[in-house]
């Protein structure tokens, strides 16, 4: 479409006429021929994080083996969820969100703690119970 001041408009970019009614495509030419062209992209990368100089790795081995082994032997619900929570930390180090990290990691060890109250009293009533049943029929 013409301007009203009767010149032809330009493409901002390439200082190029704009043809066929404001389409344009990078592999016109500018005559009735098509010349198809195509334009690499670059592969698709990571975000670069880069650390402040105080920041430190937080330690996720540890708490992912402690969440294992309380799912196991502790409170199997706390204990998964601790197991969620501490890889999800993993993840966090690995993109270089250390703080998001060391926030995950208490959430972790809090689900620990709960876990292992809530299997020392479970471990402690079933021994209590066993030894009451063992007692009660001993000593008929």
């Amino acid at each position: 479409m013409e301007p009203k001041t009767g010149l032809p408009t330009y493409e901002a970019s390439l200082g190029r006429p704009v043809n066929n009614g404001g389409y344009h495509h990078p592999g016109y030419n500018g005559q009735q021929n098509f010349v198809p062209m195509t334009i690499p992209q670059p592969a698709p990368t990571r975000p670069i994080v880069i650390a402040q100089p105080g920041d430190v790795q937080p330690e996720t081995k540890c708490s992912l083996i402690l969440s294992t082994l309380s799912a196991m032997f502790c409170f199997l619900w706390c204990g998964l969820m601790a197991i969620g929570v501490s890889w999800q930390a993993r993840l966090q180090v690995l993109d270089g969100k250390f703080a998001h990290a060391r926030h995950s990691l208490t959430v972790a060890k809090i689900l620990n703690c709960t876990a292992l109250f809530f299997g020392l009293i479970f471990w402690g009533l079933l021994i209590w119970y066993l030894n009451a049943l063992f007692f009660a029929f001993r000593y008929r």
